[in-house]
């Protein structure tokens, strides 16, 4: 007989590979319930926190999908096949004058050492720089100041080029994106309304100067495709400003000097792209990303007389 079968064998070590393979053998069942567990107890937890992030948003008043903002509570007005009847439709802006027919100037009066033909040139030139800044295409489609700089005292041209070369001419002037998506619709004209008042007052080096105060509310239309699907006005971005225009007298100044300067500006703009604000031009804010907090919203209503210049910006 063979001496294997005649004596018994030493015991040998089990190898790492066959204690794993025995182990596996008589915990299996355990080992998956444990994972399977574990998985669930992880989809729970996501599922949790989405839900407290979705309870939060709607507690915040927030959409819970993405939005644009507009009147709330208010439907849009379409017609039979559900297209918008318009942009302007239950909107503030709806009974605006659109272009230059929303600029009327108070009738001129001789005002202190001013005569009624200066304070009538000088109301002229006053709607003239706001039709170029406000208004006109070749301000606000294509970017370029030249024009309304053309309106200025020759010594004030200089700090307002720089004001548009360094994006900072928002607040008295609309130069839209050109890369804007969706761009502004050029068959419509923006509409506006507001009001021109001016004194007779000397500035801070005690020049007699025209000062000339137009506070207005404009209304831009970009081409938000199926405008339908969104509140009213989720395609208007407004700008709410006043902007403070002295005329020196020409007694007082050097010939450089005489003319239009504009003094002071602010203002706020709504439903605006911050990253275009930024860069001093004017954009559709974007949609909303889902879960993302909505951005602050004006605090006080950019179309209430209360309004104060810079009131609730924001960006």
């Amino acid at each position: 007989m063979p001496d294997w079968m005649r004596e018994p064998q030493p015991d040998r070590p089990l190898t790492r590979a066959e204690r794993l393979r025995l182990g596996w053998a008589e915990h299996s069942g355990k080992l998956l319930g444990g994972l399977a567990a574990v998985v669930v107890l992880a989809f729970l937890a996501v599922l949790g926190i989405g839900g407290l992030g979705i309870y939060d948003h709607a507690r915040d008043n927030g959409p819970l999908l993405p939005d644009r903002r507009g009147l709330p509570g208010q439907p849009r007005p379409t017609d039979a096949d559900g297209n918008s009847i318009s942009p302007w439709a239950a909107t503030p802006a709806e009974s605006f004058a659109a272009g230059a027919d929303a600029i009327v100037a108070p009738p001129a009066k001789a005002t202190g050492p001013f005569t009624v033909r200066q304070v009538t040139d000088a109301l002229a030139t006053v709607r003239q720089a706001l039709v170029e800044a406000r208004i006109d295409r070749t301000m606000v489609e294509l970017g370029d100041p030249t024009p309304f700089l053309g309106l200025l005292a020759p010594d004030s041209r200089p700090k307002i080029r720089a004001d548009f070369s360094a994006g900072g001419a928002l607040n008295y002037a609309t130069r839209v994106d050109r890369d804007a998506e969706p761009g502004l619709d050029a068959t419509d004209r923006v509409r506006a309304r507001g009001t021109v008042s001016y004194r007779a007052t000397t500035d801070q080096d005690g020049i007699r100067v025209l000062e000339i105060t137009t506070s207005f509310i404009w209304v831009y239309h970009f081409d938000l495709w199926q405008a339908q699907e969104y509140p009213p006005g989720a395609e208007l971005v407004t700008v709410r400003d006043r902007v403070v225009w002295h005329l020196p007298h020409p007694d007082d100044v050097r010939p450089s000097s005489r003319g239009l300067w504009l003094e002071d500006a602010a203002s706020t703009l709504v439903n605006a792209d911050c990253a275009g604000i930024n860069r001093g031009f004017l954009a559709l804010t974007p949609e909303e990303p889902l879960r993302r907090r909505p951005t602050p919203g004006p605090t006080g209503d950019v179309y209430d007389p209360s309004w104060r210049p810079g009131d609730g910006e924001a960006c």
